[in-house]
Order: C-alpha cells, then structure tokens, then sequence
C-alpha cells in the first residue's frame, strides 16, 4: 500500500483521484445540477439562444455584452446539437470541466512551491469551500472566473522544461484570455516575472495573454454602442474598497459568511445615514487590510509577495471597476456577486497557505515567522471551517429551479414560448435558424 501511494503521490495517479473526488463533492454539494440541470441568466437568454439560430462560426465568435467569452459560447454551441431537452447537460458539464482544471494543474504540478502533497490537497480544499461560490457554480457564463484562478495558476507556476506542457499553458491563457476579459488584467505581472526571471517563455506567455486582450480590446470599442457599455466605467471609492475587502474577504474568512453579512448590513446602513462615519471607517478598515496583507505574506519570498498581493488587488480592484453595477456600495453585501470575488478570495487563501512556515530554532523565544505562521493557519482553518459548514446550505436560487424538460414541452407546443430559466424573471426566446 505504502509503495502503491509512494508512486501514484507525483504524478497523474493522484490527480485522477483527485479529480473523482472533486468531482464527487462538487455533485454532492447540489445533485440537482445533474439529474436537472439549467441554464444560468445570459448563459441561456445570451449565449444558447444565439447559438441556437445562428451558424456554428457566428456563434462560436460572437461577442455578447460588449466583449468575447468564448467558453460559453463553445458550450452552448455544443449544447445544440443533441436534443433540446438535454442542452442544459452539455453546459452543465463544461463548467464543471472548467472547475476541475485547477483540480488538475495544482495535483498535476511539478514546481517545487507547493512542497509538498499536504499544501496541494490544502489548496483543493481552499479552492472548493473557503471562498463563496454562489452564482458562479457549474455555469459556462462564469466559467470566466475559474480561467482567472488557472491564469494566476500558470503566472505561479515556473516555466516548463517539456514542450508539451508548454504548449498546454499557452493554449490554457488563450482560452482564458478569449473568456471575459479577467485572465488579461495579470498581464503586468506576467511582464514582471519575465523581467525578473528573463526567460523566453515567460515573455511567450505574456505575449499569448496580450494577444488575447489586443482582440477584447477591439471587440469593446467596436461594441461601445451596446447599451450596457457605459455603464462599465465607474471608479471605485477607496472607502467602498476598504469596505468591500472586509465584508467580501477577511471577514468572510475568520468569521463566515453569517457574522460578515450583518457587519456588511451594519455598514451599508451607515452609509446611507451618516456617510461621514462610513468614510472614516472604510478608510481604517482600508489601512487595516493593507497592513495584514503585509504581515500575512511576509514569510514568502519578495516575488511570490508581489505576486499573491499584486494578483489579489488586480483581480478585485478591476473587475468592481468595469461591472455593470453601477452602485458599488451594492458590492459590498457579502455573498452576492461573487463572479467578482471568487478569483481574490482563492488568491488570499494561497497566499494564507503559502504563509504557513514553521522554523526550528533554538533558545526560548519564539521567531515572528513562526507566529505570522500560526496566524495564517488560523486563517486558513477558520475558511475552511466556515466554509465546509456552509457549503451544502442552500443558495437563494435553489428556491426557484423550472423543470428544464417540462419547458421545453410547453415551447415544442407553442413555439412563441418564454423558457424560464434561472434566476428567476430570466428567459430564453428561442427564433428558428
């Protein structure tokens, strides 16, 4: 037995595992995703119901809402082809193919700066429960945040030896750079670790990650028109942020979700009432996260520090910026929109477990390394903890789930039909091809 894990520890054994357990937890967590799945707001109304009346071409590279996510639109493409009744299978599955990448990257990973298989099983179990899901969960229209999580993922990773693997990354970040436009904010860091490291396929991935947002960047200016494009530029206040990173994020994290959704109630009340107060709290609040995000990653290296800190606030600061929500006191409810805080809050768990770095030293007195370290596992058992509890509590949505087969029954019987989908109030309008 003992020779048997030895030899399956490195290499694809355990990512086979790891994958089969994954994927058990994840069909554990909602069953009804499979025996009956459903299209999730533009996924459906957007994505399928283009595909459904358009070429395969059109349909494949058609930007929606101003820019190109090409993995819906794969998906639901895919989704045409068997019968109507059972597309919502295809793009249940191509999220969870998505979700189960880093799955396979992080246990397939050869770099030494996971260490160890304890830290990689650690991280699969951050990546599934610390971080809260929601609306982002086995939907292709989100799958945009889990290709970020792969982007960060392969920006961590050292450069590969083996052409293949190289191939695998660079093929990873166009499909993740094609995918909404996150996985094209971490290209300044891209730049910096290929100045830093000066190796050629670094500057390759950067490259590869750039082509990608010259096309997004052509396709939002050729869109500009599109009704939601103004709405996509609204600066964020620093007060906003140094709220929102609590009740999104360190909050979450020490105290679950429930003790950080009234503190967000407690706050969004105040700013409404007595803004003054808000501001001078969201300013130390602010300066209070700065100041932890220094101390929790000052037992890694100068470059993994810039890396994890640089990532988290690319990914959180920008994506708040360019939504469409154009009141950004709304982010910070904690557990709604989480297509915006998946990707952060995966990033701060690492950077918790990367932090963890016991030393043995002699003499009495305990190193501040070591402290930082109890620190960090402290916030990395309380995610998990918080996390497993809520992670098979059922969503808002859960409540309203139309049977995907008995609509499409109504709609071959009147083809002028509405099919409802989730959430509710979204539909699908399906005109012939």
């Amino acid at each position: 037995m003992g020779k048997w894990i030895t030899r399956i520890r490195p290499g694809r054994g355990l990512a086979c595992i790891g994958v089969i357990v994954t994927t058990i937890l994840i069909v554990l967590r909602e069953p009804r995703y499979f025996y009956q799945p459903r299209f999730w707001a533009e996924e459906g109304s957007l994505h399928f119901a283009y595909s459904y009346s358009h070429n395969w071409w059109a349909a494949l590279f058609q930007p929606q809402v101003g820019y190109l996510n090409f993995w819906p639109n794969l998906a639901t493409l895919l989704a045409v082809l068997p019968p109507l009744e059972f597309a919502p299978y295809v793009t249940t599955f191509m999220a969870l193919l998505i979700q189960l990448v880093p799955v396979v990257f992080i246990l397939s990973s050869k770099s030494p700066i996971w260490s160890s298989w304890i830290r990689k099983l650690v991280a699969l179990a951050i990546f599934l429960f610390s971080a809260l899901t929601g609306e982002v969960w086995l939907n292709t229209i989100n799958s945009y945040s889990f290709m970020a999580i792969v982007t960060f993922l392969i920006l961590l990773e050292e450069t590969p030896a083996d052409r293949i693997r190289r191939w695998i990354y660079r093929f990873l970040l166009v499909v993740g750079g094609l995918t909404g436009t996150v996985s094209c904010f971490l290209i300044p860091l891209f730049g910096l670790r290929a100045l830093v490291e000066k190796e050629k396929e670094r500057w390759f991935q950067g490259l590869f990650l750039s082509a990608c947002a010259l096309v997004q960047i052509i396709l939002i200016f050729r869109y500009r028109s599109n009704e939601s494009f103004g709405d996509r530029f609204h600066l964020i206040g620093l007060t906003t942020l140094g709220v929102t990173i609590w009740t999104q994020s360190l909050a979450l994290f020490a105290f679950g979700f429930q003790q950080a959704d009234e503190w967000a109630r407690v706050l969004f009340s105040m700013a409404s009432q007595d803004l003054g107060s808000f501001q001078m709290w969201g300013r130390i609040l602010l300066l209070s996260a700065g100041i932890l995000f220094l101390l929790f990653s000052s037992n890694l290296s100068i470059l993994q520090r810039v890396l994890f800190i640089g990532g988290y606030v690319i990914l959180l600061v920008l994506p708040m910026m360019f939504s469409v929500i154009k009141d950004k006191y709304a982010l910070i409810d904690t557990g709604l929109h989480q297509r915006i805080f998946l990707a952060p809050n995966i990033l701060l768990g690492w950077m918790l477990l990367f932090g963890i770095r016991f030393r043995n030293e002699k003499g009495w007195r305990v190193p501040l390394a070591n402290l930082i370290s109890l620190l960090c596992a402290l916030m990395v058992a309380a995610s998990l903890f918080w996390g497993m509890q809520s992670y098979r509590e059922p969503w808002f949505v859960a409540e309203y789930w139309p049977d995907w087969k008995a609509e499409t029954e109504i709609w071959e019987a009147d083809p002028t039909y509405a099919l409802k989908i989730q959430p509710e109030g979204w539909v699908i309008n399906l005109s012939q091809p």
